[in-house]
Order: structure tokens, then C-alpha cells, then sequence
């Protein structure tokens, strides 16, 4: 298998782990190096794997049905770019807004960088605006 095609399907097992409930805690945050830096997530975390951490799991309990569906996956070198879809069922607090029981449908793009198979690198855009439109 080409290190193309490694990293096309470390993408696709860390979006596999994210959508299902029963492994992700154990095994979602796996997939990224304790060194890791992020851009793009809320700027009152810590911009590393602890605050990535805090992050997703605020999600996991906001919307416990998440699901991102990469594609368009580009991989020059080390790094992975996605466009992505992320859809859920708003359960719980996120953000200030108060469970609505409402569904959501958002894009959203981002770039993995990856050390042989572990990201230690990523930067993220969501499309918030809509989100919090179709929350409201």
C-alpha cells in the first residue's frame, strides 16, 4: 500500500471511529500524537491535544448522534485536506444554546498533518453560522 493510500485510510478509520458511539472514547483520540497543535477550534481551549479533547467531547454529549462524512480527500505529502459533512441531533448544551432536539446539516473543511500514521497537526473550519441558524 502506497503512503498515499495509508493515510487515505487512517482518514477514513478516524472518521469510522468518531461516528460510532461504542469505540470512540476509547479509541477516536488514538489517532492523534500527544504533541498535537490545533487551529480552528474554540479559542478559549488550549490549542493541544487536551483542548481537542474537551472539544470533542463537549460535541459527543451536545450530539450524541454526530457523524462527519469526509470527502474530497486531497493528501499531498503529510497532510490530508477534507471537505466534510457534519450531521447530528442537538441533545445537549453547546455553546451557550440549550438542548433543541433539532437536527443539523453543516460543511465543514480541514487539514490532518501527520507524523507516519498519527496527526500532530490540524487546522479546522465548520460553517458556525449555520449551524447555530439551524439550532435556533
Amino acid at each position: 500500500m502506497s503512503s498515499i493510500e495509508a493515510l487515505r485510510e487512517v482518514v477514513r478509520k478516524l472518521a469510522d471511529t468518531f461516528n460510532n458511539p461504542q469505540i470512540r472514547e476509547s479509541s477516536y483520540f488514538n489517532f492523534y500524537d500527544n504533541s498535537l497543535i490545533i487551529h480552528g477550534f474554540p479559542p478559549n481551549l488550549p490549542a493541544n491535544k487536551e483542548g481537542f479533547e474537551h472539544f470533542i467531547y463537549l460535541l459527543w454529549k451536545a450530539f450524541p448522534d454526530i457523524r462527519i462524512m469526509f470527502h474530497d480527500i486531497i493528501i499531498e505529502g503529510n497532510k490530508v485536506a477534507c471537505r466534510y459533512i457534519l450531521t447530528g441531533t442537538h441533545k445537549g448544551e453547546f455553546m451557550d444554546l440549550q438542548p433543541t432536539d433539532k437536527q443539523f446539516r453543516v460543511n465543514g473543511m480541514t487539514v490532518f498533518s501527520f507524523r507516519d500514521t498519527k496527526c500532530i497537526e490540524r487546522w479546522n473550519l465548520v460553517d458556525m453560522i449555520s449551524l447555530r441558524e439551524q439550532l435556533s
